[in-house]
């Protein structure tokens, strides 16, 4: 090792659903050459600032692609990313260590295992002596090729992903292990589960939230990391579905593979429990009708199955029109994505009545069309900066948007999809979720870290409306998916197969 110790930062970031339409690069973000580089991020920040905080090392920064939820990368771009990387790790001469700031449940048009093979590409480039700890999503899919090139796995532990900057911070620390020169080691296990987003949230209560709770009291003495992930279920490939990681300092190898061990067993025996179908609309739809005459308490109503957090374009109307139809009033939506509605909105102007078709032109079964007149509420150009929940204190990019009122439901509408996490998504584009019976959000789950000051869990409607991020796993053609699965096949027995990784610090 040099005197001082030279760590490389870069990353890939991206979550695949196999039923959305495919990207390219022009759709993904190279974060190290934003302003201020990965320092001023909140996805890499805590990272280097604790990195730093724990000894005097040089920060090399390499590039780092997000690209969020979408459907597969292609193929082509892909590999500009992997060649772009492997050359940034040349030109950057000997490192210490490397951080992969990750998701773990990427594909492109010809590779269903993108992070697989974008940490072999770093492991090949840096040699077996280099220790690489990365970061991933909760939601990740792991496969041997990503276990096997790394010496250290951190999963976030919460659904609401609410922990990240904690996350980043134990990355640091692992790798401050690692230059001290200390070993390690992963076992993991993938499990034959393929539980629905729905079915995935950490509360105490629910499931994962009780085996990751289980987990972590597990992580004492040569147990340096225990990551419990959920898998993302939409990705279409042999790696969906649930697993466990367990990291250990090397020599500990049976501990490890004890730990994976029992924590995949735990995950397995609790397939009873995970929730795995939505509210049918309708019945949603009721609810709705009752809060809006003050029935019950106001209702926060997840279109889950249109969530741009898990690839769906944001355009679905099916829970609009429904509204529409049942004459629900005192009801706010968002956000909508449709650039022409907006577009229509500023050229008339704020207070004029104007005649909109949402996703006019579009003959996609889950974006129809739907034509009604809408007086125009607010206009705004403003960043968008939550002040609570997942994305509290980044920058969001919703572009142009406007509010529309439409009999009795307002509607934010915005250029670009962006996942309503948080009220302030709302209160952006002027709408006032606390004054609203009925609030209609396109999100899964990272809604209740954002609305838990308004909304308890009583009051939280999960609809089951037709959408590109559907959790109805059951009416997917699936082409790669590993079977048997659960729930979609019996399976009698099984016993859990817990692997230990290729690479060792």
């Amino acid at each position: 090792m040099t005197t001082r110790p030279r760590v490389g930062i870069t990353g890939f970031a991206h979550e695949v659903n196999a039923l959305a339409a495919p990207i390219t690069l022009g759709d993904g973000l190279q974060v190290a050459e934003t302003p201020g580089g990965l320092a001023a991020t909140w996805a890499a920040g805590p990272l280097l600032a604790r990195l730093r905080a724990l000894g005097d090392v040089e920060i090399v920064e390499l590039p780092v692609w997000e690209f969020g939820a979408s459907g597969p990368l292609d193929g082509a771009a892909f590999r500009t990313i992997v060649t772009q990387v492997t050359a940034a790790l040349q030109a950057a001469g000997a490192l210490d260590a490397v951080a992969v700031l990750g998701h773990g449940a990427g594909s492109s048009t010809d590779d269903r295992d993108t992070d697989g093979t974008f940490l072999r590409a770093i492991r090949d480039q840096v040699g077996h002596g280099v220790p690489i700890a990365t970061v991933l999503d909760f939601h990740a899919n792991l496969s041997a090729a990503m276990v096997d090139a790394c010496d250290v796995i951190v999963g976030y532990r919460t659904n609401p992903h609410v922990d990240i900057h904690d996350r980043l911070v134990e990355l640091a620390d692992h790798l401050h292990h690692a230059l001290a020169g200390r070993r390690t080691t992963i076992a993991w296990c993938s499990l034959p589960l393929l539980v629905p987003q729905i079915g995935q949230l950490t509360a105490p209560a629910e499931p994962f939230g009780r085996v990751v709770d289980h987990g972590q009291q597990l992580v004492a003495g040569p147990v340096r990391n225990v990551s419990v992930f959920g898998g993302f279920s939409l990705g279409d490939s042999e790696h969906c579905g649930t697993s466990v990681a367990v990291t250990v300092d090397s020599s500990h190898e049976a501990t490890a593979v004890a730990v994976a061990h029992e924590l995949a067993e735990h995950l397995w025996s609790l397939r009873g429990e995970y929730r795995i179908a939505a509210t049918p609309l309708a019945l949603a739809v009721d609810e709705a009708v009752r809060a809006a005459r003050r029935e019950r308490s106001p209702v926060i109503l997840a279109d889950v199955a249109d969530n741009p957090g898990g690839g769906a374009p944001g355009n679905s109307t099916f829970v609009l029109r429904a509204l529409l139809d049942a004459g629900v009033t005192d009801a706010v939506l968002g956000l909508q994505c449709d650039p022409a509605v907006v577009t229509a909105a500023f050229a008339a102007g704020v207070g004029t009545q104007i005649e909109i078709e949402f996703n006019r032109g579009s003959t996609h079964p889950l974006a129809q069309p739907l034509r009604c007149r809408a007086e125009v509420l607010a206009l705004t150009t403003a960043a968008l900066v939550p002040t609570r929940g997942v994305y509290a204190g980044s920058t969001r990019h919703p572009g142009p948007s406007c509010a529309l009122g439409i009999e009795g439901v307002r509607v934010g509408v915005s250029s670009h999809k962006v996942q309503c996490a948080d009220d302030d998504t709302l209160r952006f584009v002027g709408l006032e979720p606390e004054l609203a019976r009925v609030v209609v959000v396109k999100s899964r789950g990272h809604f209740r870290a954002g609305f838990d000051h308004l909304f308890a869990d009583g009051q939280i409607i999960e609809v089951g409306a037709p959408g590109v991020a559907t959790v109805a796993l059951d009416t997917i053609d699936w082409q790669h998916l590993r079977r048997p699965i659960w729930p979609l096949d019996e399976i009698d027995e099984w016993q859990p197969l817990v692997r230990l990784s290729a690479e060792a610090m």
